[in-house]
């Protein structure tokens, strides 16, 4: 097993793991946390549940994006071209971010609202830093997927040009 091979698997592995990548946070995002609070009798359970499932979703977006980045890596070596290079990055920090700040965040500033009378003015704060944060990631994630479809859509581009033979 060569470092030759190793670079080729990092390449190939870039299209599926975009591509899961993205249909998983379409997956989460658009069908699966919304489905929880439409259904759900409870929002403070179904908080719970969105919670849950964004700090589990963390996870294996930080996998995906040290397998982005060193895929892009690879591709950088052979191209030198920067470009190539900074949307893995930024989807790199940005899962981290989620992971490390957002994530927290949410979570955090949520455990205080449900321990915080209604009646009590740090309430009214207390759902205004979580719109706050919601919206942003909000925000981050819809950056997030206009990224992971255009870097999808490059090294599909990359990969149809190295190809030979006929069109």
């Amino acid at each position: 097993f060569s470092m030759k091979m190793f670079k080729k698997i990092s390449f190939e592995m870039l299209l599926p793991v975009l591509f899961a990548w993205f249909m998983m946070t379409v997956l989460v995002d658009i069908i699966t946390i919304p489905t929880v609070f439409r259904n759900s009798s409870n929002l403070v359970d179904a908080g719970k549940i969105g919670m849950i499932v964004f700090g589990r979703f963390n996870i294996i977006e930080n996998i995906f994006a040290v397998v982005v980045l060193w895929g892009a890596i690879v591709t950088w070596q052979n191209s030198k071209k920067i470009t190539q290079l900074i949307p893995a990055i930024y989807l790199f920090i940005m899962s981290w971010v989620y992971t490390f700040y957002m994530t927290p965040k949410i979570t955090e500033t949520t455990h205080l609202i449900y321990q915080t009378a209604v009646s009590d003015p740090l309430y009214a704060n207390l759902q205004s830093q979580h719109a706050t944060y919601h919206n942003l990631y909000r925000t981050m994630d819809s950056i997030k997927l206009f990224l992971l479809l255009a870097f999808f859509v490059w090294v599909l581009i990359i990969r149809i040009k190295n190809q030979k033979g006929p069109a």
